[in-house]
């Protein structure tokens, strides 16, 4: 895993229609907004890397402020990204597929991203496999309710790497979800992030 980015979310319970095959989710913390709302939308997006997130956390609060967002209710995410993709239409999933990560060409920012410090207390909270276009465009765990058919942990999320990676690979998001580059993320919570 390599380090990808940050956002600032406000995290919802799920919805009525995200049934989880796991009843103990409380907080969905997915990748993509389709759920979970992106504080600093994509208007903003001119200043993000090539993966579409911020690379510093000063950053994404310095567009926040600029914005006048307010940050009442809001988390700041980190993630990290797996070196791999898998090109999939959404119902098909080559497991032999897999190749090195490609970057979108609609920014010219780089990837270079300031992982979080220790003071920043970041709290894993598992991976999500989001598929991508330009910027994380669909979580299908809670964006396309496949958490309806897989056990996800309390966040809507994969407990490990290898449950979301053989996931993918046995085509459990095959079926009709989105198109697109499906990478696998791990989601971090940074506490006491607001000074």
């Amino acid at each position: 895993m390599i380090p990808a980015g940050y956002l600032l979310k406000r995290t919802t319970p799920p919805p009525d229609w995200l049934k989880t095959k796991d009843t103990n989710v409380d907080e969905v913390c997915s990748v993509s907004a389709c759920v979970n709302d992106d504080i600093v939308d994509l208007l903003h997006s001119w200043q993000f890397n090539r993966l579409g997130l911020a690379n510093t956390k000063d950053l994404i609060l310095q567009i926040a402020a600029e914005a006048s967002v307010s940050l009442e209710g809001a988390s700041l995410f980190y993630y990290e990204i797996y070196e791999q993709e898998l090109d999939s239409d959404g119902w098909s999933f080559d497991p032999k597929g897999w190749q090195n990560l490609t970057f979108a060409d609609a920014s010219s920012i780089e990837v270079d991203v300031t992982p979080p410090v220790r003071a920043d207390c970041p709290t894993k909270l598992g991976y999500d496999v989001v598929a991508y276009r330009d910027f994380p465009d669909h979580s299908p765990l809670s964006c396309n309710s496949v958490a309806s058919e897989l056990p996800t942990n309390r966040f809507c999320l994969f407990d490990s790497f290898e449950e979301a990676k053989d996931a993918v690979d046995t085509g459990k998001f095959g079926g009709g979800c989105e198109d697109g580059l499906y990478r696998i993320m791990s989601v971090h919570r940074l506490e006491g992030w607001i000074g």
